[in-house]
């Protein structure tokens, strides 16, 4: 069952891609860069969980309606907005193994080439939108967005922030967007919405974002994978992430070393005490645990609820 939905879900991902691609700019100095920037998408996480939620609230077997096609396209461009914009303040010089737009056009173009995407998405949602509550929801998730990134840059070079400072700026920055899909999914499919079907996708939005940007904060002290963009990035730029924060928890020490602003020192320190980077591990699968649990009484087809738990259970087995 969860392989028929899994093939649906192909198909409704091969729809998005082609949305994307359907996309335009009349800003014609710009227009490459622009149509380059979306087809760098990635594998599209984000925007199977609108369709997979869409498909779990009408409970459609057969094609999508284009709305949601569309709000998953948007939901897409909207992370590839803050992308842009991160690329420019972290100096990042690749990104999914190609050169970022700010390297090739600039800072100042990148930033209004991003914010153009996020216009873009603004305008797109604003078109498909069934009612004002979904356009609240939409901007308010964006003001999420921001307000993780903002206290992830006051945190900046900050030994003694906590754990909660750090959660609190992934839920903002990374679930928020996780949850708005998932949520977007359901607003979308045209029919009532189910308080228990809406509660799991807060749910399982949430856990899941917290889980892939934990995953991705320890992927960023393995040298030897190859995650398309350069290593060691937080750590070089003052961002301390779950890995080195449970190093501040357990060596007062530690603290003064990161201090010297040598990478390398911290990459060795955690490979000297593997305890840190195994505790990370298991926080991101206890939120990954919490995200398959949020499905197990949700009012949700076998089929879908199995391809979600599938989703879980890769992330969980490269964690």
């Amino acid at each position: 069952m969860a392989e028929g939905q899994e093939l649906l879900l192909r198909k409704d991902l091969e729809r998005v891609v082609d949305r994307l691609h359907q996309e335009r700019t009349h800003v014609a100095p710009y227009q490459e860069d622009y149509r380059r920037l979306l087809d760098n998408h990635g594998k599209m996480i984000r925007a199977a969980m609108v369709v997979l939620f869409a498909r779990a609230g009408a409970q459609i077997e057969g094609r999508l309606d284009d709305t949601i096609i569309t709000g998953a396209a948007a939901i897409e461009m909207l992370h590839l907005a803050t992308l842009v914009h991160d690329d420019v303040l972290d100096n990042a010089p690749i990104r999914r193994n190609k050169p970022t737009v700010h390297t090739i056009r600039g800072n100042k173009a990148a930033i209004y080439l991003g914010d153009l995407i996020l216009s873009r998405y603004m305008e797109i949602m604003a078109s498909i939108a069934p009612d004002t509550g979904f356009i609240r929801e939409q901007a308010g998730t964006v003001c999420e967005i921001v307000g993780g990134e903002l206290y992830q840059e006051s945190d900046r070079h900050h030994t003694h922030i906590t754990i909660d400072d750090y959660d609190r700026a992934i839920s903002g920055k990374t679930a928020a967007l996780f949850r708005l899909a998932c949520l977007t999914g359901i607003r979308l499919d045209g029919q009532p919405i189910d308080p228990a079907l809406e509660q799991t996708a807060r749910d399982f939005g949430g856990n899941l974002g917290m889980a892939f940007q934990i995953i991705d904060d320890i992927n960023d002290f393995d040298l030897d994978r190859d995650t398309g963009k350069p290593k060691l990035e937080d750590i070089r730029d003052g961002i301390y992430t779950l890995p080195v924060l449970l190093g501040f928890q357990k060596d007062e020490n530690f603290r003064a070393l990161v201090q010297q602003e040598d990478p390398e020192q911290v990459v060795d320190y955690l490979r000297a005490h593997p305890q840190l980077m195994e505790s990370s591990r298991q926080t991101a699968k206890d939120y990954l645990r919490r995200a398959s649990d949020s499905l197990e009484d949700s009012p949700m087809s076998e089929g879908i609820r199995s391809l979600l738990q599938r989703i879980v259970s890769k992330l969980t087995a490269q964690v």
